[in-house]
């Protein structure tokens, strides 16, 4: 579903289980709290409105999302793949600069100074 910050018209792709009839949104962009159209959203008890809610901050009913942001299993899974992919490339560029540092300390003398206090300095 999408709503529209009355605000500073920003709009949302929300998904209809994260919404609830009467459910106090904040906009990303301004900050705007209100309380999506009831029309677009299937009937179910409405919560207190936002004027009747001391402002204490985001509760577990106000959503704050960027535009076009909705959480999913298979974003949090892309994000984990992500971060072992580059924790395997950093690995892989370690065992690299460890394996091949005779020719790169040839090729390239100043990366002595980074090797020799590992004790890695090999005579080029």
């Amino acid at each position: 579903m999408q709503i529209v910050c009355p605000s500073c018209t920003a709009a949302y792709e929300v998904p209809l289980t994260m919404l609830k009839p009467g459910q106090v949104v904040r906009c990303a962009r301004c900050a705007h709290e209100w309380v999506p159209s009831p029309t677009a959203l299937p009937a179910q008890p409405v919560a207190p409105s936002a004027a009747q809610r001391a402002d204490t901050g985001p509760t577990s009913d106000q959503i704050s999302l960027p535009m076009g942001w909705s959480p999913t299993a298979h974003q949090s899974t892309a994000v984990r793949l992500a971060w072992a992919g580059s924790a395997v490339a950093l690995m892989l560029l370690g065992w690299a600069a460890y394996a091949e540092r005779t020719p790169i300390m040839q090729v390239w003398p100043p990366s002595i100074r980074v090797y020799a206090p590992l004790g890695l300095a090999a005579n080029p």
